[in-house]
């Protein structure tokens, strides 16, 4: 009997120690250091008064009554996303800085057979769907439906997309030929938005890091990362990039320009300064396009020059931008509508543009598992009711057919009538 009983005792503390090794945090601590940081943001300011102070509040009371102690820190990263996006700022970011894994052990037989054996593994979410009938009820789906079969990124990893409310959806592994992630594994969460788009939550594939990216719109079969199987078609992007800086004269009638950033980064700025002197003058075609696809956004000093370069040309001007155009990026779109008269085509902005991030301070919470990125720059009055909904496109184009050809058809047209 007493033998059982320390043979019980053992297996005891071999379990404890085992779940000791999951990382956890004190989350209050962490998310009352965050809320700290927030209410001297101007979106904060702008916004957190009246009702929407009040749900504020409310959610802060739903996250710390669900806190009993110490939480593990992908549960705590999750309750503090859930604060800040009460706020339509779409520039304020949390990181989660703990990984579980190094991406330079994929190929160490040993470093991945421990890891495996490891709580933190066998503890990840997995789904309990049969695998066989979730594929075949996927492939039932339409293509405009966001359930479906995807891969994911440039991996091989096949992705089944399936509601787990109305509102929610998971990402379960269906297919991987990557050591660290095996059928039925939870890869990703997406939960639809008061805009209509996807805020996604996902583990990095090579260290089981959690990411957030919120504001997604699905379009083109596409949902960020995930791209629907057999869906053949990436027109939304410029496919062939050479530079952030680039200059066409497509014709007599149409010159081309692609601004791929307005970043502050050294290497641009240098790079913006040469496209700027070379080309101040070669503004001569009646017709402009204006390629803002993919641009993260950046300065307003490197984009608002060339307002007064296209102003002067008299050219007719066509912007072009993606669901991944963003911030300044945007800020630049409109200011081409409204000063310009431009015409805006391709597919709406992200919607991230009221706010910025000027000095780009960021924080560690105190118990170092987390970052906060807060905002410090306010176009509030100016670009608010474009926050989360972004910029609509006056002409969408079709995702099935290159953009620049059909911008060209489209000042053809325009030219004829």
């Amino acid at each position: 009997m007493k033998n059982l009983v320390a043979l019980f005792t053992l297996i005891i503390l071999s379990f404890n120690s085992l779940w000791s090794q999951i990382p956890t945090c004190d989350c209050k601590t962490d998310l009352d250091f965050i809320i700290e940081k927030l209410k001297k943001t101007p979106s904060y300011k702008k916004q957190i008064k009246g009702s929407k102070l009040l749900e504020f509040q409310n959610v802060y009371n739903s996250i710390v009554s669900e806190l009993n102690g110490k939480v593990d820190v992908n549960t705590c990263f999750k309750l503090l996303q859930k604060q800040i996006d009460v706020i339509d700022d779409f520039h304020i970011n949390l990181y989660s800085n703990t990984t579980y894994f190094s991406k330079s052990h994929l190929d160490d037989k040993m470093k991945l057979k421990e890891f495996k054996d490891s709580p933190i593994y066998k503890s990840h979410p997995k789904s309990g769907i049969d695998m066989d009938s979730l594929r075949e009820k996927l492939l039932e789906k339409p293509l405009e439906s966001i359930e479906g079969l995807y891969k994911f990124g440039k991996t091989s990893i096949e992705i089944g997309l399936v509601k787990t409310s109305e509102t929610s959806l998971e990402g379960i592994v269906l297919d991987s030929d990557h050591p660290l992630w095996e059928t039925g594994h939870v890869l990703i969460y997406v939960s639809e938005n008061k805009f209509k788009k996807y805020n996604l939550l996902n583990y990095d594939v090579d260290t089981r890091q959690l990411k957030m990216t919120r504001n997604v719109s699905f379009d083109n079969q596409r949902l960020l990362s995930l791209k629907k199987i057999n869906s053949q078609y990436n027109f939304e992007f410029k496919l062939d990039k050479t530079s952030n800086w680039e200059f066409k004269q497509l014709s007599n009638q149409v010159q081309y320009v692609y601004f791929g950033s307005f970043s502050n980064a050294e290497d641009n700025i240098k790079a913006f300064k040469a496209f700027y002197a070379e080309h101040k003058h070669s503004f001569t075609a009646p017709n402009i396009i204006v390629d803002l696809r993919s641009n993260g956004g950046g300065n307003s000093k490197w984009s608002d020059p060339f307002i007064k370069l296209f102003r002067k040309s008299k050219a007719k001007i066509y912007v072009i931008t993606n669901q991944f155009t963003i911030s300044n990026a945007e800020q630049f779109t409109l200011k081409l509508k409204n000063k310009l008269n431009a015409t805006h085509l391709g597919q709406t902005s992200h919607g991230t543009i009221a706010y910025g991030t000027n000095y780009g301070y960021n924080y560690n919470t105190p118990s170092s598992n987390f970052t906060v990125l807060p905002t410090d720059m306010n176009f509030h009055n100016a670009y608010y009711n474009y926050e989360g909904f972004g910029i609509t496109p006056d002409i969408p184009l079709d995702f099935d057919k290159n953009w620049i050809e059909q911008t060209l058809n489209l000042i053809e047209n325009q030219t004829q009538n």
